[in-house]
């Protein structure tokens, strides 16, 4: 499948429909020292009409060129210090300018050699929708400075196949999302502003680099998504200069945002007949699924796009190049829906089908937040907290406060119509899980002001030198690690698909300041923390968990039964336990299940009773906990009680 839609790779066509004439210039790179593009040959590319009103294109198969690879750009109307490059490049080069490549082998244009035949190793298959957990991964975070740089260091996807991959997916990992990766004008960002739509982006690797980084996930049994920008692009994508008005529509049209881009053009045909940007962007999807074999998309700011019908074929015609690709492939299309509304991913949401598989669930992050700070506050006529802890652990819906207004919001068919996440990129809403609790803890016990500086001053100090700071500081350390770890244990076992940013893992933290534009987008991951003791434990631990959701059965399925609330739950300033079971479809108290004890307050428990036991004396293996508190929870037969510890903000799972 060629990078531009004309059926075959070497007839090339782009839109300009105001030039009269438009050229293609090129050159071998293999001469590049003699780098003149002013005296580049030139071709003359024909007008496409009638079939192709505005397009022009040139048959580069009959140019008879000599074997190499070229570098290539236009020229309208005779403005040859006014290049423009291929939207349609499906590989870019730089140097004075960014440029498309295309290869010549035999006097025909071909696309990359790279084969595929090894993609996948037996006894390691790519899990279902239901079964996957998400490391939201910008690529450029992944490589950190040794010397503690809190600049971003321009991760590599060669990087992460040979530093990170292992270890993800040792910890269980089995579905990486990528920021995108769409070749984007901005280098120390995260790549929502994209210029080519067709080529990875320069920095990130080569088209060849990419297609190796999915073929090693998919040999380790990972998933590969890919987070793209289809609301708008970049004022210096190609299509600004060539055929901006066919492809966009004016700043605030419908309402919707830009973000001081372009908005394509969704709702109102373009000058030629024809929905030239859904055309686009449809042949986008289609080109990833295909070329890459990527196992799904995230749609960026997918409430701006306004527009089912698309969004709907967009899916149809992915699902049907992933199926093209292999027979029965697990795919998926999730949304960025800041409005909280999963009826897109209702069986029969639009024409009798869904729109989308999955959203963003925006309710998960905020409610988890509260929760794990004992900061839920119910008002006289709404909901308990008992309501919304269920709430936010099922499919039926979390809180939404609605600016005192507070219901709950509709909940979803199924765990994989929701992504349920803590942290994500997102951090100027929802700071790093570390941050937000050690800085709690530091303010609340008057030990600091618990700002960016003063994390990370606690956090390296208590792991590097922890004499040199005082005992409660490196406490308040240790307790935030484990109360990160308690907010994992109700991620993973939530009714959801769990997600959570690179680095969260392990407990890193902002080293720059998070609220920033600039800023929030260059603080990479310090792996280096990585050696630290407390964070070392928090990954050993969580990925205990992580390989727990991505195995067991009970937690690939929708039910979850509260078997236990404290009497007084509800009240002001008391006991914030609670237990839940997923229950695999089966009773409570059955084998095969997977059990939850919760204390989300600050009460210390050295022995806590739980009455009515449902599984008796039934034996239960404990899959991840972290705390002072290592007993065994014990059962009496006779109360039917089980008693074990939890600590303040503790969470223990268990399986049966």
């Amino acid at each position: 499948m060629p990078a531009q839609p004309t059926g075959r790779l070497g007839l090339l066509r782009i839109p300009a429909p105001g030039a009269n004439k438009v050229e293609m210039r090129f050159a071998l790179l293999a001469q590049r020292d003699k780098f003149a593009p002013a005296g580049w040959p030139v071709r003359e590319l024909a007008s496409a009409q009638p079939a192709f009103p505005g397009w022009w294109e040139i048959d580069i198969d009959t140019l008879a060129l000599a074997d190499g690879a070229y570098e290539y750009e236009f020229i309208l109307d005779s403005q040859a210090d006014q290049p423009v490059p291929d939207p349609f490049a499906d590989e870019i080069t730089r140097f004075g300018g960014y440029r498309g490549v295309f290869r010549i082998s035999a006097g025909q244009r071909v696309g990359p050699a790279f084969r595929w035949d090894d993609e996948f190793t037996p006894g390691k298959p790519l899990p279902q929708n239901n079964a996957i957990v998400i490391y939201e991964m910008p690529v450029k975070w992944m490589s950190s400075d040794p010397d503690e740089n809190p600049l971003v260091e321009l991760g590599t996807l060669e990087r992460v196949i040979f530093e990170q991959l292992d270890r993800l997916a040792g910890l269980g990992v089995n579905c990486i999302e990528l920021l995108p990766i769409e070749d984007t004008s901005q280098t120390l960002d995260w790549g929502y502003g994209t210029r080519f739509f067709f080529a990875p982006d320069y920095d990130l690797g080569s088209p060849i680099d990419t297609r190796f980084f999915v073929k090693a996930c998919h040999q380790r049994g990972m998933r590969v998504l890919m987070d793209v920008v289809m609301n708008f692009f970049s004022p210096t994508c190609p299509l600004a200069t060539l055929a901006l008005d066919r492809f966009s529509v004016p700043s605030g049209t419908d309402g919707r945002q830009d973000f001081g881009q372009h908005l394509f053009r969704y709702n109102t045909l373009s000058d030629d007949g024809t929905f030239a940007a859904r055309d686009f962007l449809l042949y986008m999807g289609e080109f990833w699924t295909s070329q890459y074999h990527v196992d799904g998309f995230r749609i960026d700011d997918f409430a701006d796009i306004r527009n089912w019908d698309f969004m709907q074929e967009f899916r149809t015609r992915t699902f049907a190049a992933a199926n093209a690709v292999t027979q029965g492939k697990p795919f998926i299309v999730i949304a960025e829906d800041t409005r909280r509304d999963f009826s897109s991913t209702d069986p029969a949401a639009y024409n009798g089908h869904p729109v989308l598989d999955a959203i963003w669930n925006f309710g998960y992050r905020d409610e988890i937040r509260l929760l794990a700070t004992d900061d839920i506050t119910t008002q006289f006529g709404q909901a308990p907290r008992s309501d919304r802890v269920r709430h936010l652990i099922s499919k039926d819906g979390v809180w939404n406060d609605d600016f005192g207004h507070g219901h709950f919001d509709p909940g979803y068919a199924d765990l994989a119509n929701s992504v349920d996440y803590a942290t994500s990129h997102d951090v100027a809403d929802a700071e790093r899980m570390m941050n937000y609790l050690l800085g709690s803890i530091l303010s609340a016990q008057a030990l600091g002001p618990g700002d960016v500086a003063d994390v990370r001053a606690a956090l390296d100090t208590a792991e590097l030198h922890p004499s040199q700071q005082s005992g409660q500081r490196n406490a308040a350390v240790a307790f935030a690690l484990y109360r990160v770890f308690g907010v994992f244990a109700l991620l993973l076992t939530s009714v959801g698909m769990p997600m959570f940013l690179a680095g969260e893992e392990f407990g890193d933290i902002h080293d720059l300041d998070f609220t920033g534009v600039q800023s929030k987008q260059q603080d990479p991951v310090q792996f280096r923390r990585l050696a630290f003791p407390g964070n070392r434990t928090l990954q050993d631990q969580v990925g205990r968990l992580i390989t727990l959701r991505a195995n067991h059965p009970s937690l690939q399925r929708n039910e979850v039964q509260f078997f236990y609330f404290h009497p007084q739950f509800d009240d002001n300033d008391a006991p914030r336990v609670f237990g839940y079971a997923r229950t695999a479809g089966n009773p409570v108290g059955n084998l095969g299940q997977v059990i939850v004890l919760a204390n989300m307050g600050p009460q210390k428990f050295t022995s806590y009773e739980v009455p009515g036991w449902p599984w008796q004396a039934l034996p239960i293996t404990e899959s991840g906990a972290m705390g002072p508190l290592t007993d065994r929870p014990v059962y009496d037969a006779g109360s039917g009680r089980l008693t074990l510890g939890l600590d303040a903000f503790q969470v223990r799972v268990f399986t049966t």
